[in-house]
């Protein structure tokens, strides 16, 4: 699956390998059952700021979020027309999935539970992926059902050793 990343998520938040994390993101893509998608996936890693205008915009949510997912394929776009090669994916078609995802979020969580940063932004990564492939958490027996899922593409990602390494520096010089 075509994955696309862009890391704009400020100086503290150094962007890690972009092939680990294309690699990541196909891969999480494919274990939350999205499988065969036109046009495959971008992954935008965004500062507070730069997430918080899209909540706003798009969703009418004041303050910044941990992952935004968008997912196209129902629309009815030209720019999936495009010719495709051997794979099935164009690279003059759109994504049909978007994420936004906000290191400094995950960042804060991490600290706040304990956990490396590193597997939390992939898990906003897989969290989004999960919601374009149907799942949801906006009751509690789905949103038991959304962790499970959580929990085995994560645990698919470490398996593999998908999980790029990420760092955050505290001083900018």
């Amino acid at each position: 699956m075509k994955a696309v990343t862009i890391w704009r998520a400020g100086k503290c938040f150094p962007a890690p390998s972009r092939a680990r994390l294309r690699r990541m993101t196909a891969a999480a893509a494919e274990l939350a059952g999205l499988h065969d998608v036109p046009g495959g996936v971008c992954v935008s890693f965004l500062s507070p700021a730069g997430i918080e205008r899209v909540n706003e915009d798009f969703l009418g949510h004041h303050g910044p979020t941990d992952v935004i997912s968008f997912d196209y394929r129902a629309e009815d776009d030209p720019g999936f027309d495009a010719e495709t090669d051997a794979s099935g994916v164009s690279d003059d078609a759109d994504p049909s999935i978007e994420l936004i995802v906000c290191p400094a979020v995950a960042y804060e969580q991490a600290v706040k539970r304990g956990l490396p940063y590193a597997e939390e932004v992939a898990l906003y990564v897989a969290h989004g992926l999960l919601h374009a492939a149907g799942y949801d958490d906006l009751n509690p027996k789905a949103k038991r059902v959304m962790r499970r899922a959580e929990k085995r593409v994560m645990a698919g990602l470490r398996k593999a050793g998908l999980i790029p390494p990420m760092e955050y520096k505290d001083s900018v010089e």
